[in-house]
């Protein structure tokens, strides 16, 4: 049996060895070789931070186009004469009433003409004009509309409209006439004879005395 001293020696020599036996208490983290510790980056923003890759992406789009503004719409071409492609746009366009912003006769009145009945005339600003100064020719796009009423003065039964489409009238071939009483149409087209019969009187087809009435 070992001496005492024996003993006390073998476990001075055994100590050391103890505390290198892998203990997790013992050990200490190092820093990786770049000196960041932990190899994962983070991509999450700091709070209160937000992230928004288009700048723009709220602003306002505007789907109109500045540069195709129609001339109707700042001119106000859509009243300056009465449609003439078809009789359905022109009654349309007379049920609208664009034409009572004209120049008119300042109340209803029995005719004069062959229309019969009670009329009220309106005539654009271009015809006006042409009227007051006494011309010979009459501008292209002059234009007049004589609203219709029989024997009554309440309710509009018909119209009858000259639109003047070229600057050389051409013996009335140059006019557009139309007229319509109840549901019949007696004119809707250029040259009428039935009407450029009677308004050849007139000054360059117009009969309606000027000043308005």
């Amino acid at each position: 049996m070992p001496s005492c001293r024996a003993r006390l020696l073998l476990l001075a020599l055994l100590a050391p060895a103890c505390g290198d036996d892998g203990d997790p208490g013992d050990s200490v983290a190092t820093p990786d070789a770049a000196g960041g510790g932990d190899d994962t980056t983070s991509t999450a923003a700091p709070p209160g931070a937000t992230t928004d890759p288009d700048p723009t992406a709220d602003e306002p789009t505007s789907t109109s186009d500045p540069g195709t503004t129609s001339a109707a719409s700042t001119t106000g071409d859509e009243q300056a004469s009465p449609p003439t492609d078809s009789a359905e746009q022109l009654e349309q366009w007379l049920a609208a009433g664009l034409y009572r912003s004209w120049p008119a006769e300042s109340q209803i009145h029995p005719s004069a003409g062959p229309h019969g009945g009670n009329v009220r005339t309106f005539v654009t600003a271009a015809l006006a004009q042409s009227l007051a100064d006494a011309d010979g020719m009459h501008p292209q796009g002059a234009a007049a509309v004589k609203e219709l009423y029989g024997d009554g003065t309440d309710v509009i039964v018909g119209y009858a409209v000259m639109v003047k489409l070229a600057p050389d009238s051409a013996d009335g071939d140059g006019w557009y006439w139309y007229e319509r009483l109840d549901t019949t149409v007696y004119a809707d087209g250029t040259g009428v004879k039935l009407c450029t019969g009677c308004h050849a009187d007139g000054a360059d087809y117009v009969l309606t005395p000027y000043p308005l009435q």
